[in-house]
């Protein structure tokens, strides 16, 4: 009896046993060649997209073009349920078998819908909150000077009337701003980023904090000492920055020692940074206490008698949309400031 034998060459075996891991893999990859075409690399990305080997073009096209950025991509889902959200990241190939880049996707779905719906309770809690805080009030002086007006009226009872019907009318226009406040929060339109000079973009700041703040408050600004050209939307940082700089000026006229050997003090600083650059604004009020330094971010949180909550949470806003961050420097009891904000691109 002849016994046959299948022999697997040693390339052969790896092949298959690169599959086999490759096929384990939970995330769906995929690989591009030469000539643009993508093709499945496992069995997550096979059921993704419906193929055993390349991708339409028109699904393709769904991931764009090859890019080294870590992305966002919408994939409609075989099974005629919603898109799902995945984080595409690429990296390039050497070349060997025809392989330009490597793609590997993961799906983000489920933390998004997490984060979505912490976003939503927490915005609910802040409005019903709010409006809450304003409503009560109004209904119990609206009840009043209704029951009051149903009876012949002497001039102390008109006067409480007249109270009553200013103290409504001041509580809907504080109810009529915060909820303006809301809107401009939630249409805050992308960036139009364009080449922008820091030197330019801190003198238009300095010229700005001085119409307003001229001798009050000192303002201290200091510039790279070479020029510094970045990619922003100028309006919009103007604004994230001007938020800043008039909290700082308002927290240092506050805690001002009139028989002390400094006044009101701002400091406005941009450098730039061997992947960006950083403007910091500090300020020598009377900091912020650590109990309050995750919650002054939040939307319509305010530490002020009678501040809105936007500014720094449309700030942060502003420099995440641009990519970068907005932070509360920790303190350092040898400096002459006490609270430091810190805008990184």
């Amino acid at each position: 009896m002849r016994v046959e034998t299948s022999i697997v060459r040693p390339s052969d075996r790896e092949r298959l046993r690169n599959r086999a891991l490759l096929d384990h893999a939970p995330i769906p990859l995929l690989y591009r060649t030469g000539d643009g075409a993508l093709h499945a690399a496992n069995r997550a990305a096979r059921h993704l997209f419906g193929t055993e080997d390349r991708l339409p073009a028109d699904t393709a096209a769904l991931l764009g073009t090859p890019s080294a950025e870590r992305r966002i991509v919408r994939i409609p889902t075989m099974q005629d349920a919603p898109p799902r959200t995945f984080a595409l990241a690429v990296a390039q190939g050497s070349g060997s078998g025809g392989v330009t880049h490597f793609l590997a996707l993961t799906d983000i779905e489920a933390e998004l819908n997490a984060a979505d719906a912490r976003t939503l309770r927490d915005l609910l809690q802040i409005l019903g909150h709010e409006i809450m805080n304003s409503l009560t009030p109004i209904v119990s002086l609206a009840e009043t000077a209704h029951e009051m007006a149903e009876h012949p009226m002497d001039p102390a009872t008109a006067d409480m009337i007249h109270e009553a019907l200013g103290t409504i009318l001041r509580r809907t226009r504080g109810l009529d701003r915060f909820v303006q406040g809301y809107r401009d929060l939630a249409r805050l339109p992308p960036p139009d980023l364009r080449p922008t000079d820091l030197h330019d973009l801190l003198r238009a700041l300095g010229a700005l904090f001085g119409a307003r703040w001229h001798g009050r408050v000192h303002l201290e600004t200091s510039v790279p000492p070479r020029r510094v050209i970045v990619r922003l939307d100028a309006p919009q940082m103007e604004q994230a920055l001007l938020n800043l700089l008039n909290n700082a000026a308002e927290a240092a006229l506050a805690a001002a020692d009139p028989a002390g050997p400094t006044g009101p003090t701002v400091w406005l600083q941009g450098h730039a940074t061997s992947t960006g650059m950083v403007i910091a604004i500090r300020d020598n009020g009377s900091g912020i206490e650590d109990t309050y330094r995750d919650a002054i971010f939040r939307p319509f949180f305010s530490l002020k008698p009678n501040g809105n909550g936007i500014g720094l949470s449309l700030a942060r806003q502003i420099a995440q949309a641009h990519g970068g961050s907005l932070t509360l420097d920790p303190p350092r009891p040898d400096t002459p400031w006490r609270t430091a904000f810190l805008l990184s691109l």
